[in-house]
């Protein structure tokens, strides 16, 4: 029986569920089967696992009718009567935690029975707790739907329609409302996916009309927005500018800045998408000639971790979010956030990646620390199992070889990570440059160090500020240090 849908739907039951599940079919307004009650009475008792030899049918039927032959009919019945019951017992659970999905079909029920003290009442009550709220993705629609149903209810029964004010403004101003917000997301969405692709295009009507339009100063002017609402849609106008044009680098900040000062008026969920959306602006803004993206990066990543955005809605911790900031804070030696990171968020991982991400932390932070033997023995232990982490040892090997002054196996793994990069035709064209630059430099920056030349030591810096070679602040740290070493100033 492990594979009946009846099965698979009690073993979701939580404890409390059990319990409501049981008086649901008590009740005789949903159960009018005696026999469902008695069978479900046999099978909560092998709760919560239902492990395969306590619900086989045979057992069950025992358990059921002590002494009497086995009968697959009857069986099979009372499976389907009560599968139906628990079907639509989690319907209706579903129902009762599908807010505002469920008081939007009570106030309709309200209105098709002409009950309007009690509409009102409803309407009013919805629209108090939606202006509360933190902001989430749906609010303006969400209003606007309210809204809307007041204007249905009071046009259906014409003698309340005095009773409408202003909600036609709201609806029209909210719908442009909704529209931002939904359009930036759009926006978002296909500049992401236009970089992975390595696609670009021209310019869309709306784009030219958000890029050439003080959209703020006119929303100003709405008798319906608060400041509230203008300030969220800040936000979203933003955002909306820093992926529709992104080599005007101002907009990616002002997205930031007013994340930054507005923060509190999302939701959780939306909040995290936010911080998400605002790391993918920064990969797609515009190079500046005296800044550092990985600087940036690490510094939304904690902010992240700051706004409690850090791990996924479900509490889990992603895999990517968890090396990322790792691999940053170890470019940058900083040890003491490697070891917040494991101690906080490493047992957040799912199980599968947790062996393997115990030497990949291992390996950045034994390498921010300067003990660069240890970090060197747990890179070589990893499983480089992800396509992604593939990259982010070879960074790290690359690295660990040169502050062991190891030419010989800086040049073997030199070699490997040239034929790797060869090879891997879906690495795309900016990545790729990326990756040869950087371990082109290292390479000139380890002859240096082997055999120094201040010459060649002075053209490195140059390529280095001129953005030629990638981790601009690495590079300066280990030239800095060795004009220190040879008392060159």
């Amino acid at each position: 029986m492990k594979k009946l849908l009846l099965i698979q739907i009690l073993r979701s039951f939580t404890k409390e569920e059990v319990i409501k599940f049981d008086e649901y079919l008590r009740s005789p307004l949903h159960n009018k089967k005696p026999n469902a009650i008695k069978f479900f009475d046999v099978l909560r008792r092998h709760a919560p696992d239902y492990k395969d030899e306590n619900v086989m049918k045979e057992s069950i039927w025992k358990q059921l009718y002590p002494g009497k032959n086995f009968n697959g009919g009857v069986l099979k019945n009372l499976i389907l009567d009560l599968t139906k019951l628990s079907e639509k017992f989690i319907t209706l659970m579903q129902f009762e935690k599908s807010f505002p999905e469920n008081r939007f079909i009570y106030l309709d029920a309200l209105s098709g029975r002409r009950i309007h003290s009690k509409f009102i009442l409803e309407h009013k009550g919805l629209l108090k707790t939606f202006q509360k709220s933190k902001f989430y993705q749906n609010y303006y629609s969400d209003v606007q739907r309210l809204e809307i149903k007041k204007i249905n209810h009071c046009g259906l029964h014409t003698n309340f329609e005095s009773e409408i004010t202003n909600e036609f403004d709201t609806i029209t101003d909210y719908h442009m409302s909704d529209l931002i917000v939904k359009l930036s997301n759009y926006q978002t969405e296909m500049s992401s996916r236009s970089i992975a692709l390595n696609k670009s295009g021209g310019k869309g009507a709306f784009e030219l009309i958000f890029g050439n339009t003080e959209l703020n100063e006119i929303l100003k002017q709405s008798n319906v927005l608060t400041q509230k609402d203008l300030s969220i849609l800040q936000v979203y106008y933003f955002k909306y500018m820093a992926f529709a044009f992104p080599q005007n680098t101002d907009n990616y900040f002002n997205f930031k800045n007013a994340l930054l000062k507005h923060s509190g008026l999302f939701s959780q969920e939306e909040k995290a998408y936010l911080y998400i959306h605002l790391a993918d602006a920064l990969n797609v803004r515009a190079s500046l000639k005296d800044g550092n993206k990985v600087v940036e990066f690490l510094e939304l990543y904690k902010l992240r971790i700051d706004e409690d955005v850090f791990t996924e809605l479900d509490g889990t911790m992603n895999i990517y979010s968890y090396t990322n900031i790792v691999k940053m804070a170890a470019r940058f030696s900083d040890h003491k956030l490697i070891k917040y990171v494991r101690d906080n968020f490493y047992e957040l991982l799912l199980p599968e990646f947790k062996e393997n991400m115990r030497y990949y932390t291992d390996a950045h932070y034994y390498y921010s620390t300067g003990d660069f033997d240890k970090a060197l023995q747990s890179s070589l232990k990893l499983k480089l199992d992800h396509f992604a982490f593939k990259f982010d040892v070879k960074d790290l090997l690359t690295m660990i070889y040169y502050e062991l002054g190891d030419f010989e196996s800086f040049m073997y793994h030199y070699d490997s990570y040239k034929h790797f990069l060869k090879k891997n035709k879906s690495v795309s064209a900016n990545y790729r440059k990326w990756y040869e630059q950087f371990n082109v430099g290292v390479l000139r920056l380890l002859k240096i160090k082997l055999r120094f030349d201040e010459f060649e030591l002075n053209e490195l810096e140059k390529d280095v500020l001129n953005g030629k070679t990638g981790s601009k602040d690495w590079f300066m740290e280990r030239i800095n240090k060795l004009r220190k070493k040879h008392k060159i100033k």
